[in-house]
């Protein structure tokens, strides 16, 4: 019996220890296989961009289903979504048929996790959205596999832990955001109809219409059973277990997908309790503070209803209800209550048309401290007539808001508020200049205080008045007035003034202001980027004036800005300035058409800078990039160009990404002259001394222009030009220079035109002069492309030293005459022609004591030779090697017929090929291979000819450039002329900043039922 117990425990641990050792095998022997197969599902599957860091197995996550895990997943979007980010997950986790896959085919997938997702649904103005990523049955482009999925959906489970959902709608101005949410949902997904069970809990919630937050940071929790039928994507259901807050609600209903940008609907709500406490649950202050412990009495009543279509061009009917009775609470440790709240608020539009929405606040009314507040408002045609009733009465000590409302902290406030405004009637009939519309009232803040935590610098000694007056019945005729307003942000005084007339038609505006700001405090109203630091003084004394027309007209030469400004003591450091840039003084003076920048002084990366000049047309640049002109005036000391450009001069090794660069991109609309001197400036491993020049950035061109300097134990003057006009990939270049006194071996290290285009450079010590032009384009590194360079200049060397140059010392040896390793040369002058990637250098003559040459041919940009030598070598100097040479080719010449009469001066032709580092030469007689001058003119021709081939196609390529942008514009103005701007048209890189024009009246007659688009911001920012 003990054999048979102990025998079956062995068999037993030996099976659970080979079934453990399979749970680890397992994942691993399969974790090619199956990573292989993923992607390739993936690419089958998706359009869109999807990256994940790594594929994990395992057998116990989901025991007895394989887990199969994405981690670090991320999916972006296409097209107008490129650089939008759908979902980034910490990982995706599916739970898998164990034996399908190991077998790689059928694989079952019954439940899928998201862990910590961040997912980011979009629509944009013309419906179109980043989630349809799913790629079309008949679209097989690129693909090599068009076999069907190999993962077949068993669904029965997904779950969703730690996520964050963002939702926007630009066609409907909606935008929801969720965080920190946990989802679940189990079901039988396989049938066509069936039930899906779900629980969500949210601990933020927030939901925006057309800019109003209807739900803000509210705590979240819905349990519903859905009812799904797949068959007609409609999804029914009822529950009484949705929780805002404190804030119960019954829903019932369906919500049915036509299309991906259509849905049917028809929701009922209400709330099972009428007590106002839940209401006043959804004020996000008040909730986190002590909820529990408020005392609240009050009746509430909150219902509604959507009904219908919901589209790009059509909103559903809905009507919505909120009605507090006696509303009244208080904190427990707080001596006053908010009482006698009364509010009822109607929110109804009967078919969804945009022009018969109503908002009706019929009645409102608060006491806070004894003092009463009254409101209401009635808003309805908004698309029409624009009809407005609206009152807002009351009087506040905010000093005493502390004995009613917990204010978080230790923040402080006082002051004491009065409001008193009315407005009633059509704001939109102006026909005959007359009507029923009043207006009037004025709201009146003073000693305004506030601080807090977020706030070390108070906001104080706040006071302003807000007079409203209308006259002759109609809304246009209403003026806004802030004659004298006052605030201080710290010891920062503020004072403004704001005058606005004609608010339904030219918007006129005038005002001013004046004071100083404490660059540190900008933290107070706005959150800076990790590492970011500024500090500095901002002063100005401002006055503006123009109108909503001159705007809308473009004509910013309308709108008058005068004063001046200045900021002093600048100092700003983030992470893509770690060293921070100093501005001790900056000084402007603005008129209506010109900023004249008086003084300008800084520091950045140890250079000192000084400016000054004046700016035109500023506004019209900065609201809708209009051209601006104008003149500066630039001075530095010492400048590091590797340091400001990031450049390093040392050789590395490490192996980075591979990435597409682009070049600068002139602008097209700025024409600005700018007057330059530097002391020093450092680029690569040359220093510059003495610069001074002008560059003019005109017509989408930078202009060099008498650039004068120091360098290289030389001087250089220079003038070119850098164009992104008619190629915005490859940048058109121009450069002529002329060097005296450079130092050859220097300039060869220190450029690598030189030494492409002058490799003999690299062995030549001493002085030169040189005048040189070239054009050509440059890559998108910025760098020469050395095949579309061209050019042509002279080359003077005023005293060398030519030795260890291969072909030379090549040639030195065969003829066995040491005297040509190391030549001596003063006064020597050549020409030379680039283009094609060869360099023609003309014929020239060169004399080594009695020996005479002349030398012509061309290199390539590769360091290959083709050049021929005419020498006239004294006999006495040949050595043994260069005899016996010399007697071989008498011989060959002799057997072929030729009579050759030696006398003591020898004429040879030699002919170089091969390369630079490793020529070939060949040594004949010139009697017997003729004058080398015609073969060298041939050349000469055949280089020419070639050169003016490639100028014909490069015209011909930029003259086409030229045509189909002149078509595009010109189809651009038909259709603008047309139907008004299409703002649905991506820009190209060069006009991706520029502002949107005004809708046309094709954009007016849709925006009746579309709401305009707003510019369009990436929302993987979005926290």
């Amino acid at each position: 019996m003990k054999k048979i117990l102990r025998k079956t425990l062995m068999i037993t641990g030996i099976t659970l220890i080979a079934l453990i050792a399979i749970a680890f095998l397992i994942p691993v022997l399969f974790k090619k296989q199956i990573t292989t197969l993923v992607k390739k599902e993936i690419n089958k599957g998706l359009v869109a961009k999807v990256d994940f860091k790594d594929v994990s197995l395992s057998l116990f996550r989901h025991f007895p289903k394989i887990s199969i895990s994405l981690d670090e997943l991320s999916v972006v979007g296409t097209n107008e979504f490129a650089k939008d980010t759908l979902i980034a997950a910490k990982t995706l986790d599916a739970s898998v048929d164990l034996i399908s896959a190991i077998k790689g085919k059928d694989i079952k997938v019954y439940g899928v996790f998201l862990e910590s997702p961040r997912i980011h649904a979009l629509m944009n103005k013309d419906g179109k959205v980043n989630w349809d990523i799913a790629r079309p049955d008949n679209d097989t482009t690129g693909l090599t596999d068009t076999s069907p999925s190999e993962f077949k959906m068993n669904l029965q489970k997904y779950e969703i832990k730690n996520g964050y959902l963002y939702y926007k709608d630009e066609t409907a101005d909606i935008s929801t955001e969720i965080s920190n949410f946990d989802h679940e949902g189990s079901g039988d997904f396989t049938a066509d109809i069936f039930t899906l069970k779900t629980k969500t809990k949210a601990d933020n919630a927030g939901f925006i219409y057309t800019s109003i937050p209807y739900l803000n940071n509210a705590n979240a929790e819905i349990d519903a059973d859905v009812q799904i039928d797949n068959i007609n994507s409609k999804y029914t259901f009822k529950t009484e277990s949705i929780k805002l807050n404190n804030l119960n609600l019954n829903a019932e209903g369906f919500f049915q997908l036509v299309n991906d940008s259509t849905y049917n609907m028809d929701i009922k709500f209400k709330t099972p309790s009428n007590e106002f406490k839940d209401i006043l649950s959804l004020i996000p202050g008040i909730y986190k503070k002590d909820f529990d412990k408020i005392k609240t009495s009050g009746q509430a009543a909150f219902n509604g209803f959507v009904k219908g279509t919901y589209s790009p061009q059509q909103m559903p009917a809905y009507d919505v209800n909120l009605d507090v009775t006696n509303g009244f609470f208080q904190y427990p440790d707080l001596p006053k209550p908010v009482k006698n709240i009364q509010l009822s608020i109607h929110a109804s539009n009967p078919d969804g048309k945009p022009d018969n929405a109503v908002i009706d606040i019929s009645k409102g009314h608060v006491e806070m401290d004894n003092e009463p507040f009254d409101f209401k408002l009635l808003f309805k045609n908004p698309e029409t007539i624009k009809y407005i009733d609206a009152v807002a009465k009351g009087k506040l000590d905010l000093a005493n808001v502390t004995k009613f409302a917990k204010l978080s902290g230790d923040t402080k406030l006082s002051g004491l508020v009065w409001a008193d405004v009315f407005a009633k009637g059509a704001m939109a009939a102006l026909q005959d200049q007359q009507g029923d519309f009043t207006a009037g009232g004025f709201l009146d803040i003073k000693n305004l205080f506030y601080s807090s935590s977020a706030f070390p610098q108070p906001i104080q000694n706040g006071s302003m008045k807000i007079n409203i007056e209308n006259s002759g019945g109609i809304a246009d005729n209403t003026s806004i007035n802030i004659s004298s307003a006052h605030m201080e942000v710290g010891k920062d005084p503020v004072d403004f003034s704001l005058q606005l007339q004609h608010p339904m038609t030219s918007a006129d505006f005038s005002g001013t202001a004046k004071g100083r700001f404490t660059l540190d405090n900008i933290k107070q109203f706005t959150k800076l980027e990790p590492g970011t630091i500024i500090s500095g003084i901002l002063n100005g004394d401002l006055s503006f004036s123009g109108n909503k027309t001159a705007i809308d007209k473009k004509e910013y030469d309308k709108i008058a800005v005068n004063g001046t400004a200045g900021l002093n003591n600048l100092k700003y450091t983030s992470k893509d300035y770690p060293t921070g840039v100093t501005v001790s003084k900056t000084e402007l003076a603005l008129n209506q058409k010109t900023v004249t920048l008086k003084e300008l002084n800084g520091n950045y990366l140890n250079t000192n800078f000084t400016g000054n000049g004046t700016l035109n047309n500023l506004v019209g640049y900065a609201m809708q990039d209009q051209p601006l002109t104008g003149t500066l005036n630039i001075a530095a000391d010492n400048m590091d160009l590797n340091d400001w450009m990031g450049t390093d001069t040392t050789t590395s090794t490490t192996t980075t990404t591979a990435t597409t660069p682009e070049p600068f991109i002139v602008p097209s609309n700025i024409d600005l002259t700018i007057n330059t001197k530097a002391q020093k400036v450092k680029y690569d491993k040359v220093d510059y001394n003495n610069i001074n020049g002008t560059v003019v950035v005109k017509d989408e061109t930078v202009k060099l222009q008498n650039v004068k300097t120091e360098a290289l134990d030389g001087t250089i003057a220079f003038t070119g030009s850098y164009s992104t006009k008619t190629n915005k990939k490859e940048p058109a270049i121009s450069m002529s220079y002329d060097v005296k006194n450079v130092n050859v071996q220097k300039a060869f290290f220190a450029f690598n035109t030189i030494q492409t285009i002058m490799p003999i450079g690299k062995f030549l010590a001493g002085k030169l002069n040189s005048e040189l032009a070239m054009t050509g384009n440059l890559g998108g590194n910025m760098m020469p492309d050395l095949k579309t360079l061209s050019g042509k200049g002279n080359l003077l060397l005023i005293e060398g030293l030519l030795k260890n140059f291969a072909p030379i010392e090549k040639l030195a040896a065969a003829l066995q005459i040491d005297r040509l390793k190391s030549i001596t040369i003063k006064d020597f002058k050549n020409y030379i022609e680039f283009a094609n990637g060869k360099v023609l250098v003309k014929p020239f003559n060169l004399k080594v004591e009695d020996i005479e040459m002349q030398i012509g041919g061309m290199h390539g940009f590769d360091q290959s030779m083709d050049y021929i030598i005419e020498m006239k070598v004294p006999r006495k100097y040949l050595g043994n090697e260069g005899n016996n040479l010399l007697n071989g080719l008498i011989t060959q010449a002799t057997n072929k017929g030729i009579p050759v009469k030696l006398s003591e001066m020898v004429d040879l032709s030699v002919k170089m090929g091969g390369s630079v580092t490793n020529p070939s030469i060949k040594i004949d007689l010139q009697k017997v291979v003729g004058d080398a001058a015609d073969e060298l003119k041939e050349q000469a021709k055949d280089f020419a000819q070639q050169k003016i081939d490639s100028a014909k196609a490069r015209a011909k390529d930029s003259l086409n450039v030229v045509k189909e942008k002149a078509k595009e514009e010109a189809k651009e103005k038909i259709l603008e002329q047309l139907f008004g701007k299409d703002t649905t048209k991506t820009n190209s890189p060069a006009d991706s900043s520029k502002k949107k024009n005004d809708p046309g009246i094709k954009d007016k007659i849709k925006n009746i039922f579309i709401k305009p688009r707003k510019p369009a911001t990436d929302t993987t920012k979005k926290s």
